[in-house]
């Protein structure tokens, strides 16, 4: 049984989600408003679940070239968002 994260965070950017990407074999369809994944789309990586690896990085490569911008247009970001600090948080 695949365990549920308390605090999910984006696997490109480490934003706090307020869903969990994915659940065993099941994605959120749902988009990080940070960094813009879309989960179950971007990362379906032909259904080999041990390539998304990969994709988060080069999604996560992609997103630091284009600035580290916002990327929902919906949603603000919080109140002192920092790209670069919450990046970190990936590798904590």
């Amino acid at each position: 049984m695949a365990t549920v994260e308390s605090n999910p965070r984006c696997p490109v950017c480490g934003y706090d989600l307020d869903f969990t990407s994915w659940k065993g074999e099941s994605a959120a369809d749902e988009m990080c408003p940070c960094c813009g994944i879309q989960f179950g789309y971007d990362d379906f990586a032909g259904g080999q679940p041990e390539l998304r690896p990969r994709i988060y990085a080069q999604w996560r490569d992609k997103w630091m070239r284009e600035g580290m911008r916002w990327s929902s247009r919906g949603i603000e970001p919080p109140p002192g968002w920092n790209a670069a600090e919450q990046l970190r948080r990936i590798h904590a």
